[in-house]
């Protein structure tokens, strides 16, 4: 039987501890938004779970002491539990069968819609949702499982952007487990997994739940084709990031000097944002089709010179001899520039940036990267010297790509020396990068005695 992933997440109304639709949906396993402690609240999803579970307790005990003892932890109330991000399971005690415990991430960004957050909050918010599955994956016998939409309540996150996390969250963990063993996701026992949307308020939570069904409608067509969704666009994560270097750099351990380095180099990066919302233009919520784009990005970047020197070869725009020394050049510098500072970022963020594919395609995108480089230094090469030194396209080439054949160029100009020192700097950085990633990478293969 297949299962799509489109059918099994459901978004509905309610309290998730309302025994009445606990036993209406057959759902045996609730998650419990909780504190690291697991010893409970007084308020929130946290607090309505524990009252719900010590309501089936006759003899004194409650929830809290229960999950000490079947974790064996110790009834220390201050004692750490589960880790933020993490997710620890135990019986449910007459609600339900199981209670999956996850301790999400505290908003600490300004009231709004979210731009605001730090990117690791976010991204431990997401990790909730992998744990959950975790969860599933290792409990066959899970079959319906309560899901709160984590964050939303007293830690803060506003409600349209923790939504989002758990929608893509839930529906990417699942996508996953699909692509990893497609066998054993239809084995399992997993039906539905039902997301609560819940406040108070009437009037407010029925426009949150709203809210839940228009992102969730949006998301449904790339689950049901077994897609993976994106729920930041290219500002607002860069934005996200730019946060963390400012409000966590100095914990850890990025004083000074550094923390301006890498503060500095965010901030230029947001001087390319025209060239990164491409991605979102193409790729919208798509994960795959927006890592599609950038690699069509890179090889159109990589077609520019050629392009250009085409143009210019083939006589187009002779009315107009500027484009070939100052439009198409300040194209060239300002797409190498962005390959450049991007590579920059995944050595120097590489602490708050998660890989996004795998290595074998790193690899080959720095493969298509370095092609870029060295074509658009051959192209600046030949446009500046070709009347000097009678440069060949021929010669301008074999610069681009490893840097000889300017040794009859005389420098004469501050120029000329930016340019042969920026070429030299650019292929060493190259260089540095094809042996860092030989030497993280390389392992011991066996071979047969």
């Amino acid at each position: 039987m297949d299962k799509n992933i489109a059918d099994i997440i459901k978004i509905v109304k309610g309290k998730i501890e309302d025994s009445g639709k606990i036993n209406l949906r057959n759902i045996d396993t609730i998650v419990n938004a909780a504190n690291p402690t697991l010893m409970g609240s007084d308020q929130g999803v946290d607090g309505s779970i524990h009252a719900a579970v010590n309501s089936f307790f006759i003899n004194g005990e409650n929830f809290a002491d229960m999950i000490c003892k079947e974790l064996a932890t110790g009834n220390e109330k201050n004692r750490i539990r589960c880790s933020r991000g993490q997710a620890v399971k135990t019986e449910g005690y007459g609600l339900c069968r199981n209670v999956i415990h996850v301790v999400g991430s505290k908003y600490d960004g300004d009231a709004g819609r979210g731009i605001g957050c730090s990117s690791s909050r976010v991204i431990l918010l997401e990790s909730c949702y992998d744990n959950i599955i975790r969860v599933v994956r290792e409990n066959a016998g899970i079959r319906n499982l309560a899901v709160p939409v984590i964050g939303s309540g007293e830690y803060g996150f506003p409600f349209p952007l923790a939504v989002k996390i758990a929608l893509a969250g839930l529906g990417n963990a699942l996508t996953e487990w699909k692509d990893e063993d497609e066998e054993l996701f239809a084995m399992s026992g997993l039906e539905h997994i039902y997301l609560y949307v819940y406040d108070k308020k009437e009037e407010t939570c029925n426009r949150n739940f709203k809210s839940a069904e228009r992102i969730w409608n949006g998301y449904k067509p790339l689950f049901r084709n077994g897609k993976k969704a994106v729920f930041q666009n290219s500002f607002i994560a860069h934005w996200r990031y730019m946060n963390e270097i400012i409000r966590y750099d100095e914990k850890r351990g990025y004083f000074a000097a550094a923390g301006a380095v890498r503060a500095l180099l965010m901030a230029v990066r947001f001087l390319f944002m025209p060239i990164m919302m491409l991605k979102d233009l193409f790729g919208k919520a798509d994960w795959e089709k927006r890592r599609k784009t950038v690699e069509w990005l890179a090889l159109v970047k990589v077609s520019l010179p050629v392009c250009f020197y085409i143009f210019w070869h083939w006589g187009f725009f002779t009315q107009n001899p500027q484009i070939y020394e100052t439009v198409f050049p300040g194209m060239i510098i300002y797409s190498m520039s962005d390959t450049v500072t991007y590579l920059l970022t995944l050595i120097m963020m590489a602490d708050i940036q998660r890989p996004s594919a795998n290595l074998i395609r790193s690899m080959i995108m720095l493969l298509v990267n370095y092609i870029e480089v060295a074509l658009g230094m051959a192209y600046l090469y030949f446009f500046y010297y070709k009347n000097k030194a009678l440069v060949s396209i021929y010669d301008a080439v074999r610069f681009g790509l490893s840097g000889t054949g300017g040794e009859n160029i005389k420098l004469e100009s501050f120029a000329d020396y930016a340019f042969f020192y920026a070429d030299a700097a650019i292929k060493f950085f190259f260089l540095s990068l094809v042996f860092g990633y030989f030497a993280n990478h390389m392992k011991q293969r066996k071979f047969r005695s």
